[in-house]
């Protein structure tokens, strides 16, 4: 995000820790419950991408920013808006709420390869540059943006990766819905020449409260497909 490669390792390490822990409760409670579990660690490698892409433009190392730059964005296009509406698809109960995920997860397929795949295909649609102290990822050149305006683009994002928080049955969850939605919004109106890094920073921030979660025996279990399959080993 913001400053410094620092900024991206020091928070890359921290949100290992969180995840490793995350993971350890549910391998615990139960294996359903793994993907949600493991978004601190995906948000680690995005950022020790991304602490790379400081390191290469502080370098001058084109091919270095180049290669951090497209393996931060294959995490911030195409993996976040599919597997986050998929880690609640495997933890959700209701047929109707499962039925929303489903067409989220597939409308965040569309979205993943509309914006991901033109740029890998023609890797000169990506330009990279530090604005006011933050990274600028910019894919304004990409021809998916003459078919759909970014806009749309936006709106659709934040849609497939916040609307399936809204609707699992553990509240906290809901809590966490509400601060990314409030996060994009403070990246969109404060660092829209930085969208796509702050946001992702702030979301980063945001998912160590996974480990408030997982630490709550209660909320962890309403999150489970059906308790009643907890066998032995599958509890705290």
């Amino acid at each position: 995000m913001c400053m410094s490669s620092d900024a991206s390792f020091t928070l890359a390490a921290t949100l290992a820790i969180a995840g490793a822990y995350c993971v350890h409760r549910a391998a615990r409670l139960d294996r359903s419950l793994l993907p949600l579990a493991i978004i601190p660690l995906v948000f680690s490698a995005q950022q020790f991408c991304e602490g790379w892409v400081w390191t290469g433009v502080a370098r001058g190392d084109p091919a270095l920013t180049r290669v951090a730059a497209v393996s931060y964005l294959l995490f911030a296009l195409l993996f976040w808006p599919v597997w986050v509406p998929f880690s609640m698809l495997r933890v959700e109960r209701s047929g109707p709420a499962r039925l929303f995920l489903r067409v989220m997860m597939s409308i965040g397929v569309v979205i993943g390869l509309g914006l991901f795949v033109p740029m890998l295909l023609d890797p000169g649609w990506l330009a990279v540059q530090v604005s006011r102290h933050s990274i600028h990822y910019s894919l304004g050149r990409s021809p998916i943006f003459q078919i759909v305006p970014g806009e749309l683009w936006q709106v659709l994002y934040l849609l497939v990766v916040a609307a399936p928080l809204f609707v699992s049955s553990a509240h906290k969850m809901v809590h966490l819905g509400v601060a990314v939605i409030l996060s994009a919004a403070v990246s969109y109106v404060f660092f829209d020449h930085a969208l796509a890094s702050v946001w992702c920073f702030l979301a980063a921030v945001l998912s160590i409260y996974l480990c408030v979660i997982f630490a709550d025996r209660d909320l962890a279990h309403a999150l489970l497909p059906d308790p009643r399959n907890a066998g032995p080993g599958r509890t705290p």
